[in-house]
């Protein structure tokens, strides 16, 4: 080694002793960014609208062998509300919990109970809304929703997707807690799972909105939305950052429900979201989002601050870029109809 090379190596050696001996460190670089792992969920997996929705509810719930689990925020279809009580008179494990607030579900409930259905009201509080919706069928496959079991719900634009690896079984399990919670019994849903794992994330009440912000705040490229209303300000403030980063910002919403925050819209049109509002031809109520049109997020309701810290709430996050690009395509089409 020539004696400049011993030199150099003598001052890195020197740097490096007098900053571990003072207590200082190093930061060193990411030469990696974290690498995110993907979902197999196959494009396959998504259902929009009514007929779809519907027909694959009833092929679920006609494919049940041993338990049907139900956690819906309104309830009172009449073909679906049969098809369980010819699945618990067969001897399949029914368990369905409601919000007790919605008035649809009182007679839902009664009809039920009647008939020896384990149907019950989730203990909310006055003030507070169960909007988690989504169907467990024999504990290895569920259907997360959208809609609503009613007439009204069903005819929204709207999604549904289904779950068929570990996170049906992560389903089952935060469905146990509830039900717990709400009866103090506990269900025979079993603490580790063979199915494979689909690196899915649910996230529930509070987590949903940390799942939002993580995902806008590290997104790159792209973040399409697709909801009626949201007002949450932290999630504004992080939206509009993005936009300024120069991020493709695209929001479809509902303009009956955001001429009632003017100044909310503005702000974000101002920093650089682009905003059309979809048909008033059909309801619109889908609650998602799209990142980078690799990842995309489904939630249980609106993205306000009122949902996020007292309704009970549910939500997916799926980074599967199949199905990201096929809801992409939706997406497309959606923001073509819709206007400015």
């Amino acid at each position: 080694m020539s004696k400049r090379k011993s030199f150099i190596a003598f001052l890195f050696l020197l740097l490096c002793s007098t900053l571990l001996l003072s207590g200082c460190t190093i930061k060193v670089p990411k030469l990696f960014p974290k690498v995110i792992p993907i979902s197999n969920l196959p494009a396959e997996a998504l259902f929009v609208d009514k007929d779809p929705i519907y027909n694959q509810t009833v092929t679920l719930i006609q494919s049940a062998q041993t338990s049907i689990y139900i956690e819906q925020a309104e309830f009172d279809d009449p073909r679906l509300i049969q098809l369980l009580l010819t699945k618990s008179h067969s001897g399949i494990d029914v368990r369905i919990l409601l919000d007790q607030w919605q008035k649809v579900n009182r007679s839902t409930l009664d009809q039920l109970k009647s008939q020896d259905v384990s149907v019950q009201f989730y203990p909310a509080q006055k003030g507070q809304v169960n909007h988690t919706k989504y169907l467990i069928i024999d504990q290895n496959r569920a259907f997360i929703y959208g809609p609503p079991w009613t007439a009204s719900g069903l005819q929204a634009h709207d999604l549904a997707v289904e779950l068929s690896g570990k996170a049906a079984w992560k389903v089952a399990s935060q469905f146990s807690k509830d039900w717990l919670f709400t009866t103090t019994l506990p269900l025979p849903v079993p603490k580790t799972s063979s199915l494979p794992e689909d690196n899915i994330v649910l996230a529930v009440n509070a987590n949903v909105k940390q799942q939002l912000t993580d995902q806008i705040t590290t997104s790159t490229k792209s973040i399409w939305i697709e909801i009626p209303e949201v007002t949450d300000p932290d999630l504004i403030q992080a939206l509009t950052d993005a936009a300024e980063k120069g991020r493709d910002i695209r929001l479809i919403t509902d303009r009956a429900v955001t001429s009632k925050i003017p100044v909310t819209i503005e702000k974000l049109k101002t920093k650089g979201v682009s905003i059309r509002y979809f048909p008033s031809n059909q309801t619109l109520s889908m609650h998602m989002a799209i990142f980078d049109n690799k990842l995309f997020l489904l939630t249980s309701s609106d993205w306000t601050h009122y949902s996020f810290i007292a309704n009970h709430e549910f939500s997916i996050t799926i980074p599967s870029p199949v199905a990201s690009a096929k809801l992409g395509e939706i997406f497309k089409q959606d923001w073509e109809k819709s206007t400015e």
